[in-house]
C-alpha cells in the first residue's frame, strides 16, 4: 500500500468517527430537549443519591479493608510460632529467673503467687470494673451483672492461663508467656463494653506463675538426676564394699595358709631332724613370707580404697556403633575391677559394646575425672546437661591430654576393636552385594 493512501483512508476512518459521535449527541440533546426541567432536576438529585451510595459503598468497604486487616495483625500476634516448638532457642541459653536451691523453694514460692492471686480475686483487685451499672432501673441488678461478668473473665483467664502452663517446657516458655498475654488482652478487648478488664498486677501474677512452675518443675528432673546419680553411687559404693569385703577373705585365707606352712617349716627347723635340708627350708620360708608381705600389702591398699572414697579409676570410652567416630564417655568407678563397671554400660540400653581407650588408676579419680571434664567442655554432646558424659573428641586429642599425666598409671588403647560393629557392617555389605 502507497503511502498518501494510507493517510487517505486513516481521515476518512476518523471523519466516519466523528460523524457518528456528533449524531449520538445530538440524539441525546433531542432527549433532553423533551425533558421538562423539573424532569432534568430529577435526573440529577437521582444521579446524586447513586453518586453518593457508591460513595458509602465505598468508604463501608474501606473500613471493612481495614478491619480485617486489624483482625489479621491481631491472629499474627496470637500465633503460636511452630518454630518453637521444633527447636531450642539458638542464640541464648534459658536464664532462670528464680534462684531457690531445692524444688521446696520453688514449690512454696509458687503456693504463695497462687494464693495471693486468690486474694486478689476475692478482694477483687484482680479487675478494673464500673460498679454503678443500673438493670432495670435497680442497681442491686446491676451490681449482680457486674458480678456476673468479673466471674466470668477470670474464670475465662484462669482456664486459659492453667491450660497454658500445663504445656510449658524449655522450647515453647517465651510462646505461653505470648499466649498468656493475648488472651488477657482479648478477654479486656471482649469486655470492653461491659467495663470489666483484668488488672496489669493479676496478669504479672500469671506470668510470674509460669515461669515458677517451669522452674519448679526443672528443678525437680535435676533433684531426680541428682537422686539417681546418688543411688547410682551407692550402688556401685556397695558393690565395692562387697568386692573388698570378698577380697580380704581371699587374702587372710592365703595369709592364714602361708603363715601355717611356715610355722610348719619353723618347727621342722628347730626339731632338728632336717639338718640336711635346713637351706632349702630357710629359703621356703623366706619365700612364705615374702608371699605374706605382698598380702598384706594388698590388704593395706584394700583399706586404704575403703577408707578414702576419692580413690578409683577414671575410664575412657567409645562406642562407634552407636554414637559415631570421636565421641568418648569420660567416666569414673570405685570398683577394685573397673571393667565389669564398663561391662554393665555396655548393656542391653546401647547396641553394641563399649570399647576401652584409658583405664586410669588415680587415688583422686573424681578430680581427675572433673579435671579432664573441664578440659573438654566445649565439646560436649549435651552442653545443657552437665551429668551426660559424652564429648566430641579425637583420640589424639585424648592421647595428647593424658601424657601429662606421666604420673598415673594408664593403660591406653588408641584402636578400637568395636568387634561387633565391624563384623555387622561386613554383613551388611555382603548382603548388598
Amino acid at each position: 500500500m502507497k503511502l498518501p493512501n494510507l493517510f487517505k483512508n486513516n481521515k476518512k476512518e476518523t471523519i466516519i468517527r466523528l460523524e457518528n459521535e456528533l449524531n449520538s449527541l445530538k440524539n441525546d440533546l433531542t432527549d433532553i430537549n423533551k425533558l421538562t426541567l423539573l424532569e432534568i432536576q430529577v435526573k440529577i438529585a437521582t444521579g446524586k443519591e447513586k453518586l453518593t451510595e457508591l460513595r458509602t459503598r465505598e468508604n463501608e468497604l474501606d473500613q471493612s479493608i481495614n478491619d480485617k486487616k486489624k483482625n489479621i495483625r491481631e491472629l499474627d500476634s496470637k500465633l503460636v510460632s511452630i518454630s518453637d516448638e521444633l527447636e531450642m532457642e539458638q542464640f541464648s541459653l534459658y536464664r532462670p529467673k528464680y534462684t531457690f536451691s531445692t524444688a521446696i523453694g520453688y514449690k512454696d514460692r509458687l503456693i504463695d503467687i497462687r494464693n495471693n492471686q486468690k486474694q486478689m480475686i476475692k478482694s477483687k483487685t484482680a479487675v478494673n470494673y464500673f460498679d454503678n451499672w443500673t438493670v432495670d432501673g435497680s442497681k442491686s441488678k446491676g451490681k449482680k451483672m457486674t458480678n456476673d461478668n468479673i466471674r466470668l473473665i477470670i474464670r475465662s483467664f484462669n482456664n486459659e492461663c492453667e491450660a497454658a502452663i500445663n504445656k510449658v517446657k524449655f522450647s515453647n516458655i517465651e510462646s505461653i508467656e505470648k499466649r498468656i498475654i493475648n488472651s488477657y488482652e482479648q478477654l479486656n478487648k471482649l469486655n470492653s463494653s461491659s467495663k470489666v478488664s483484668l488488672s496489669k498486677s493479676f496478669l504479672q501474677l500469671k506470668k510470674d506463675e509460669l515461669y515458677l512452675a517451669f522452674e519448679y518443675e526443672r528443678k525437680k528432673q535435676e533433684e531426680k538426676e541428682e537422686l539417681r546419680e546418688q543411688r547410682e553411687r551407692d550402688r556401685e559404693e556397695k558393690k565395692l564394699q562387697q568386692e573388698i569385703e570378698s577380697k580380704k577373705k581371699f587374702l587372710n585365707k592365703d595369709i592364714s595358709h602361708y603363715s601355717q606352712m611356715v610355722e610348719e617349716l619353723l618347727r621342722k627347723i628347730n626339731s632338728g631332724e632336717n639338718e640336711d635340708q635346713r637351706d632349702s627350708l630357710n629359703k621356703e620360708i623366706m619365700d612364705l613370707q615374702k608371699k605374706i608381705k605382698e598380702k598384706e600389702a594388698e590388704k593395706t591398699e584394700l583399706d586404704y580404697r575403703e577408707a578414702h572414697s576419692s580413690a578409683g579409676y577414671v575410664y575412657i570410652i567409645s562406642n562407634i556403633g552407636a554414637f559415631g567416630e570421636d565421641t568418648v564417655k569420660i567416666g569414673v568407678t570405685r570398683r577394685l575391677n573397673p571393667y565389669e563397671r564398663i561391662a554393665e554400660l555396655s548393656s542391653a540400653s546401647v547396641p553394641f559394646p563399649f570399647d576401652i581407650h584409658a583405664i586410669i588408676f588415680s587415688y583422686e579419680a573424681y578430680q581427675l575425672e572433673n579435671t579432664l571434664h573441664k578440659r573438654f567442655d566445649s565439646q560436649r554432646i549435651n552442653k545443657i546437661n552437665s551429668r551426660k558424659e559424652f564429648f566430641k573428641v579425637t583420640i589424639d586429642e585424648i592421647k595428647d591430654t593424658l601424657e601429662e599425666y606421666k604420673d598415673l598409671t594408664i593403660d591406653f588403647t588408641e584402636l578400637p576393636d568395636a568387634e561387633e560393629y565391624r563384623e555387622t557392617k561386613k554383613l551388611d555389605i555382603s548382603h548388598t552385594d
